[in-house]
């Protein structure tokens, strides 16, 4: 590798460190003014870094389209940016494209939709998106009904259970009437698999 070559291949690396150190700075600029609601000023850091591929500046550009802050309200928009955030891999995205199809949130509603990205959602660990595809099981939404799978997700969201709130205390009330439509035998299965379970890695 001649010098000038050299030299120049250093440069570019530099550059290209240079850019995520920007990239870095304007999201938490971009994500300080989000939540300060000086919503123009989270607009301009955080949609440049969006049309980027940042998958957490496309998920609050997504919202700000939603809600119509700092830019013009679009259910379009923001499901086109929820979508990109998701296919990215950012967790709380994924759960927000089941929030889209079971609302209609810019693209038609399709309850099998909404459960198919809960289901991936919960699947990663996703705590609210456990708790919804045990209650979409629970009623029969866009999955069959089926009372012990219901039984399964909510055993497993008890496993998730933020420490605070009353879901440690009603999860399991849940799990008591929907045992009382299982078998014993049932009931003793679901525990072992909620107890074995493992989130998945991965987008």
């Amino acid at each position: 590798m001649t010098r000038r070559i050299a030299a120049a291949f250093l440069a570019a690396v530099l550059a290209f460190g240079l850019g995520l150190s920007e990239a870095r700075a304007g999201f938490k600029e971009g994500r300080e003014a989000y939540d300060k609601k000086d919503f123009p000023t989270a607009w301009k850091e955080l949609e440049p870094l969006a049309k980027q591929g940042n998958p957490d500046a496309m998920y609050l550009v997504g919202s700000m389209h939603h809600m119509g802050m700092g830019t013009s309200p679009s259910y379009k928009d923001a499901a086109e940016w929820y979508r990109k955030a998701a296919d990215a891999g950012k967790i709380d995205a994924i759960f927000t494209m089941g929030v889209v199809y079971e609302g209609g949130i810019g693209v038609p509603r399709n309850r099998n939709e909404a459960f198919a990205w809960y289901k991936k959602a919960a699947d990663r660990g996703f705590y609210a998106g456990q708790l919804k595809i045990a209650n979409m099981y629970a009623k029969g939404q866009g999955a069959k009904k089926d009372v012990a799978q219901s039984y399964l997700w909510y055993a497993i969201a008890e496993r998730f259970a933020p420490r605070t709130g009353n879901d440690r205390y009603e999860l399991p009330i849940i799990k008591d009437k929907l045992s009382a439509m299982m078998t014993k035998e049932q009931v003793a299965d679901m525990d072992r698999r909620a107890k074995a379970w493992k989130a998945v890695a991965g987008k």
